[in-house]
């Protein structure tokens, strides 16, 4: 499929609502965000939900929801969750030796107990398999229940805007390399 339109340049009053709205909370909009306009009411429901996720008062560490995404990324080749997500993952902490095992495709050494848990399910849940109940304790004790369910959503997220992003051929950033 084509591009979509960029429908910036005449939106309704309502999407111009929304747009600011998105600027507002994370800086500027491009790609993703601004396919999704060409249906306000769904682009609003979409940066709800991964309003929520990346800001909200989710339970996730910042450092394990950052793991998830780039490895999500990496796993399904989108570039641009990539470039997005990188910077974040340095802010949240995650070494360099884990960013480049990651980026190469590789399982990353020097993974805490959490974050293995983590990407362990992550997989589970990429792979629409089941979460094996010891595992889902274990990573419930670290991160609670809540955390464990805020994960599986995130990968399912996370792949809806790859879909998104392979789909309407949304470009990377402006200025942006491919990581791989």
């Amino acid at each position: 499929m084509a591009s979509l339109p960029d429908p910036t340049g005449a939106l309704s009053p309502e999407a111009q609502a929304l747009y600011d709205e998105l600027v507002s909370k994370r800086g500027r909009i491009d790609g993703m965000y601004r396919s999704l306009l060409n249906h306000p009411e769904l682009a609003r429901r979409v940066s709800d939900l991964g309003t929520f996720l990346r800001f909200g008062a989710g339970s996730l560490p910042d450092a394990v929801r950052e793991l998830v995404i780039l490895w999500l990324a990496r796993k399904v080749g989108a570039a641009y969750e990539w470039v997005k997500h990188e910077p974040q993952a340095r802010s949240a902490g995650l070494s360099e030796a884990v960013i480049a095992a990651l980026q190469a495709g590789q399982e990353p050494a020097g993974l805490n107990e959490v974050q293995q848990a983590a990407l362990e399910a992550a997989r589970g849940a990429l792979e629409l398999k089941s979460i094996p109940r010891d595992l889902q304790e274990s990573l419930a004790g670290h991160i609670g229940l809540s955390g464990v369910i805020e994960l599986v959503v995130l990968v399912g997220f996370y792949r809806m805007i790859a879909g998104i992003i392979f789909t309407f051929e949304v470009p990377l950033p402006e200025g942006a390399i491919a990581p791989f």
